[in-house]
């Protein structure tokens, strides 16, 4: 039941980001003119479809996309065939009026970049959302459970230790020195390199514990080595709403969508560089079946935290498909511009190789990010 759950809940979580970015390609091409073919979720085969008002509407068996299908979204391949068929210019032309290649340009970029903006938008009514309830916190003592070989702790520390304070920084302390558990895990980190006392509660005295926390490179911390190097659980309590009102909570939303996106790009290039042997190893890159997993993880968490990981994925989707690859958006964009600067369009045959290549590239992507997310899972 819990490979089941898991696989519902990753369907639904990419099914409703997926309609959303989709959505603001369909609204503004509808809204600017432009001829919508179809409108599906998911890759084909389809399973089911239905027409209104010209437009087919698919749902299709591959539930890990979705798609805008508008008329002159591949050039005049369309108005080629219909001369083919015979049929004259003006006619042609009555056929392709609302055909998105012949739309001006500042039309076909605010169509393109629709789905990104809807992506951030949905971000920051998410993250809006979970900083306006009430949410789960870990406060302090810490109380060691593991302790990592050859690491400062070792020999200093033992499991069942209560870490009540650090350099007598106490939790719960009248002065405010620390009260959540990542609070003392910050101060570690702060003072990385240089002695640190613990003061720990084992076997009901009140010892003190000196150790110098090592500084870590970013693959050392992606390997789960700590500055000190032990594992901890504390008390769990629920904490008020970070946002007094819906304005501030739209405000930091909208923070912490920037705050995240503005991470992604440099993440992506380590896990490129990483894929392609230039670096140890490819970070916390998920792909399809990483995400998975890690959804059915967050279905068991409270609904502060589901809202929080579906507005990570939101940004995500949308800073991944505002990159200049085709053939994402930001692809498409590209094309666009180069098309603005040229003043006439790239021939076909190159602008179809360009999507072809690099809808093969980013395949071989993903598949290589599967394989790694497939030796994180249990028992690989």
């Amino acid at each position: 039941m819990d490979v089941v759950g898991t696989i519902v809940a990753f369907i639904a979580v990419i099914f409703i980001l997926v309609l959303v970015h989709e959505f603001g390609h369909y609204v503004t091409a509808k809204l600017t003119g432009i001829t919508v073919q179809e409108a599906g979720i998911g890759f084909p085969p389809r399973l089911a479809s239905f027409t209104w008002r010209g437009t087919r509407y698919a749902l299709n068996a591959i539930p890990l996309g979705g798609y805008v299908k508008m008329l002159g979204e591949d050039g005049e391949i369309e108005a080629d065939r219909m001369r083919e068929r015979g049929m004259s210019d003006a006619a042609i032309d009555r056929a392709m009026a609302g055909a998105f290649n012949r739309k001006p340009i500042w039309i076909r970029i605010v169509v393109l970049a629709a789905g990104v903006a809807m992506n951030f938008l949905l971000a920051i009514v998410l993250f809006a959302a979970a900083l306006s309830l009430p949410a789960p916190a870990l406060v302090g003592p810490l109380t060691v459970t593991t302790i990592q070989s050859d690491s400062p702790a070792q020999g200093r520390l033992q499991v069942g230790d209560r870490i009540v304070a650090a350099d007598s920084h106490t939790f719960d302390d009248a002065n405010g020195d620390f009260r959540f558990s990542g609070d003392l895990t910050s101060y570690v980190n702060q003072h990385a390199g240089s002695p640190v006392t613990l003061t720990v509660e084992r076997d009901g005295k009140r010892v003190d514990v000196v150790v110098t926390p090592r500084v870590l490179t970013a693959e050392q911390r992606q390997a789960g080595l700590g500055p000190v190097g032990f594992t901890w659980d504390a008390r769990t309590v629920t904490v008020p709403a970070r946002a007094g009102n819906p304005v501030e909570a739209v405000s930091l939303g909208a923070q912490q969508t920037w705050q995240i996106a503005v991470q992604i790009p440099g993440a992506l290039a380590d896990t490129v560089a990483g894929l392609v042997g230039l670096a140890p190893n490819t970070g916390e890159a998920r792909g399809p079946i990483g995400i998975a997993q890690v959804t059915g993880e967050v279905i068991k968490e409270p609904l502060v935290s589901q809202l929080a990981f579906m507005g990570l994925l939101s940004v995500n989707l949308g800073v991944l498909n505002v990159l200049p690859f085709p053939p994402l958006d930001g692809g498409r964009l590209l094309v666009v511009v180069i098309e603005a600067v040229r003043r006439r369009r790239l021939p076909a045959e190159r602008e179809a190789l360009i999507y072809v290549t690099g809808f093969l590239v980013l395949m071989a992507l993903v598949i290589l990010i599967s394989i790694q997310d497939i030796a994180r899972l249990p028992g690989s």
